[in-house]
């Protein structure tokens, strides 16, 4: 008998938020035993995409101090499949488009080993569409071409296709020499030209000018790699587009807030897992299965999803809720539970604290209390106005806030910084003091509110909310 082989998923991840990745490749991903993922992708990636690690194999080809060769990477992917597993390949963006996953996919056909491609949004479309940049437009823009940077020895292309507007790849280090290379080849040096970093991922940041002076924009606003570089049509943004609010989120999730203004994610804490809420879990879970609770209320999709991953690695499912109703906070909460398999029962649509005890009621004397699913970083306000209604709570807190260690960096242009929690204000004026907070600013929730009036002098707060 010859060796067993598991089958390879090629798949696209998107450009780096977790919620832009097919559903195909995100069933990819759960279904494989072993995972490979590209050094660009953020660390947090399959954390928001709520993948259980239980049972996976997860190697970061970035870890270590060497780079690993192409010819490597085809080693660890076939090596991997030969053991019988299934293997899912996560390749930043698409893996035809400067992925190399012809390459990749070359290689496993020649050892008869079971390859599909999934293929993602790629960074050449995500990045101007984040940034308003409209590759095609009626009446200006008819064509655009994608080009890299760099030839395969890592040199300068020698050349760029022409096009009304051009998007070239992994070019923020070269900058200089693209715009003297275009120039020469006849763009004007007035063309318009802008400049996308981390596109769709915390930290991300822009910079626009014209073609002789993009590398100096770029300096002075901080770019870095990977950046997606546009110049031509789609740069030239028309006077008359109306623009909205660019919002500095400073919250964990921007998802429920997108609609509010161009939503630039600037997050103030990072999630770790509490020691003592994971040590509670077992215990909760028996008096869930004991029916000793009436509600489960969940606060954030961010605690949603922690929980559902906690069961999958306890090897348990929904069916450990079937005696209790369910809470979500909001819409965003509620559709991450209903992902995992959980309807909720309640979701106000007043927004805070208050929605969630007006949801509940009075206890009215119940026997069986309320599991509240919840950062251990949250205030007790809640714990106590449900306590108020005659609730028992038992808060079952499986992860907590800290500072971001990437707070501090110069802050992106802006209109407005939002804050969804205290923790994060606190941050926020530590890592910026006063200058962080001298202009617009916008928060969820009467307790966040409070922490921004006592730092900001003219104590003017915004809730767009408008509870």
């Amino acid at each position: 008998m010859g060796a067993v082989r598991g089958r390879v998923f090629l798949v696209g991840a998107g450009p780096g938020a977790a919620d832009l990745i097919t559903l195909r490749g995100a069933r990819a991903i759960r279904d494989a035993e072993v995972l490979l993922c590209d050094e660009l992708l953020p660390r947090s990636f399959l954390d928001d995409l709520g993948v259980s690690l239980a049972g996976k194999t997860v190697h970061w080809l970035g870890d270590g101090a060497a780079h690993r060769s192409q010819s490597e990477i085809n080693g660890l992917i076939s090596r991997a499949a030969l053991s019988g597993k299934p293997v899912a390949r996560i390749k930043t963006g698409d893996p035809h488009v400067f992925g190399r996953g012809a390459e990749e996919a070359e290689h496993l056909a020649s050892l008869g080993i079971p390859c599909e491609v999934i293929s993602g949004l790629s960074s050449c479309l995500a990045a101007p569409a984040v940034a308003g940049l409209s590759l095609t437009r009626r009446g200006q823009g008819r064509s655009f071409a994608v080009a890299t940077a760099r030839t395969a020895g890592g040199g300068i292309s020698g050349g760029f296709p022409r096009a009304d507007s051009l998007v070239i790849l992994m070019g923020a280090a070269v900058l200089e020499e693209i715009s003297s290379r275009l120039i020469r080849d006849g763009w004007p040096p007035a063309t318009p030209a802008a400049l996308v970093e981390r596109a769709t991922q915390p930290w991300e940041r822009r910079a626009a000018g014209r073609l002789e002076s993009i590398a100096a924009v770029a300096r002075s606003a901080g770019i870095l790699s990977p950046a997606v570089l546009v110049v031509g049509a789609a740069a030239d943004v028309p006077a008359e587009t109306p623009r909205r609010p660019r919002v500095l989120f400073t919250g964990l999730d921007p998802t429920n807030f997108r609609t509010l203004g161009d939503i630039v994610h600037w997050p103030a804490l990072r999630l770790v897992a509490d020691p003592e809420g994971r040590a509670r879990l077992p215990e909760a879970l028996r008096e869930l299965r004991e029916g000793m609770f009436e509600w489960v209320v969940f606060t954030s999709r961010v605690g949603a999803r922690s929980f559902l991953a906690a069961l999958d690695d306890a090897g348990l499912d929904a069916r450990v809720l079937a005696g209790a109703r369910i809470s979500a906070a909001g819409a965003g909460t509620a559709a991450e539970l209903r992902e995992g398999g959980l309807l909720a029962d309640a979701v106000p649509s007043e927004a805070g604290s208050r929605g969630i005890v007006g949801a509940l009621g009075e206890a009215a004397g119940a026997a069986h209390g309320v599991l509240l699913v919840q950062g251990s970083h949250a205030p007790g306000d809640l714990v106590s106005a449900l306590k108020a209604r005659g609730w028992p709570v038992v808060r079952l807190s499986l992860h907590r806030v800290v500072p971001h260690p990437g707070l501090g960096r110069p802050l992106p242009e802006h209109d407005v910084v939002y804050f969804v929690s205290p923790s994060a204000v606190r941050a926020f004026h530590a890592a910026y003091g006063e200058a962080g907070f001298r202009g617009e600013l916008w928060c969820i929730g009467e307790v966040t509110r409070k922490a921004l009036v006592l730092l900001k002098e003219d104590g003017k707060v915004v809730d767009p909310h408008g509870s």
